[in-house]
């Protein structure tokens, strides 16, 4: 019975994670040039997800934190809640501005309302999710408990682009209104499926371990510099292909969301299929992504139409594929058994950090050439492959220090 019960709460997770990743790739790739539509400038629009991401990374700690205090469930539900209510809000703005009873600076106001909101409530999904699925799943079922959850962002996001690419420009209420709803369907998911998992004995000894930053900042870094470039390319596609290839506003929300529908299922194969047969360190598997991924950018810089960008852009996906389970694994293995999950918190600010650069990074060098800032995400590898060759005469060894402390029974 408990393994059939934790099986419903593992789906209803999925649920919960592929819908909130939907939502964020669907307006990822469809507000930049919604945003023109809209009247904002490319500069207002990168910071609208710039600023979100700013606020992701000062409320994911804090849910991280009161999912031990109140609960995963509650965190759970109030995650999901805001994913659901702000595409509902995204949607009213995107159609009283479109049939102009809305003014531009009202609607941008709203904008930036509604994002940040979405933000500081869903930003508990992921440390809740993760913490319950530590909850019920043993040590030797950990790392195939978490690989749902990756599993689970990679599927929201090819759907999040697949829905950019077939309605996101023709009627992007309508598609608000299908983020809202895969949204509801998860909430309701969890609220019958995941009961709030049994924890360990509070007075149990606890192992607080400090890390070592000295043996994983180059990690911390590639996550930077890797989430930024990707971000970058996120953000300009669709501006790319109206810009620079001709393509109508409609026409570039659409080839740009199957073009990044393509990129994220080819990290998917790659992460669940091709990995799994390959036997390189994840040393190796890092700086063999980052430097694909950097060539990867640079022909799509010099992409001279939509074909070429296309298969860039798949190519890209592959070396992510690698590069990013790769990064993650060697700093696994460079941080102590007990400090997981403080190296893991560590690493989030660089995903926040990379959120917050690459739009507004994207949208600034847009301004000067169009293949600029394919040309800064190439950089932007190449230094994260520089990092994973520093890694290489760094000694395995976790290097961490221990200190133990006892859970007050009060």
């Amino acid at each position: 019975m408990p393994s059939t019960r934790h099986g419903l709460a593992q789906i209803a997770l999925f649920l919960a994670l592929m819908a909130n990743a939907a939502g964020q790739s669907f307006l990822l790739v469809v507000l930049p040039p919604l945003g023109r539509r809209l009247g904002f400038t490319d500069i207002q629009t990168g910071a609208i997800l710039s600023v979100s991401a700013l606020l992701l990374m000062i409320a994911a700690p804090t849910w991280g934190y009161l999912t031990e205090r109140i609960g995963r469930r509650p965190v759970l539900v109030i995650a999901l809640a805001g994913a659901m209510l702000a595409p509902l809000a995204f949607g009213f703005i995107v159609g009283r501005r479109l049939d102009g009873t809305m003014s531009v600076t009202l609607a941008l106001g709203l904008f930036f309302a509604a994002r940040s909101a979405q933000t500081l409530l869903s930003a508990g999904l992921l440390p809740a999710s993760q913490a319950y699925v530590a909850d019920i799943t043993a040590p030797e079922g950990r790392a195939g408990g978490m690989g749902i959850l990756g599993a689970a962002y990679g599927l929201g996001a090819i759907i999040g682009s697949a829905l950019a690419w077939r309605i996101g420009g023709s009627d992007a209420v309508l598609a608000f209104l299908f983020v809202s709803g895969l949204a509801g369907l998860a909430l309701a998911s969890v609220t019958l499926l995941a009961p709030e998992p049994r924890r360990g004995n509070p007075e149990a000894v606890s192992l607080a371990t400090d890390l070592n930053l000295s043996r994983i900042w180059p990690f911390f870094a590639v996550t930077l510099v890797s989430i930024s470039a990707y971000s970058i390319v996120q953000q300009v596609v669709a501006l790319r292909l109206q810009d620079a290839f001709g393509f109508a506003s409609d026409d570039s929300i659409a080839k740009a969301g199957l073009a990044l529908m393509a990129t994220a299922l080819a990290m998917i194969v790659v992460q669940g299929a091709v990995l799994r047969a390959l036997t390189f360190k994840p040393e190796t598997l890092l700086g063999a992504g980052a430097l694909l991924a950097a060539m990867a950018l640079l022909l799509a810089a010099f992409a001279r139409g939509y074909a070429e960008l296309f298969g860039a852009l798949i190519l890209l996906g592959v070396a992510l594929g690698l590069m990013l389970p790769g990064n993650m694994a060697s700093l696994s293995l460079r941080t102590g058994p007990s400090a997981q999950g403080k190296a893991a918190g560590f690493n989030v600010v660089g995903q926040g950090l990379g959120l917050a650069i690459g739009p507004l990074t994207g949208a600034a060098l847009h301004q000067l050439s169009p293949q600029m800032p394919f040309l800064a995400a190439a950089v932007l590898l190449m230094i994260a492959f520089a990092l994973a060759i520093s890694t290489f005469i760094r000694p395995t060894e976790s290097g961490f220090v221990v200190r133990i402390t006892r859970r007050s029974s009060l």
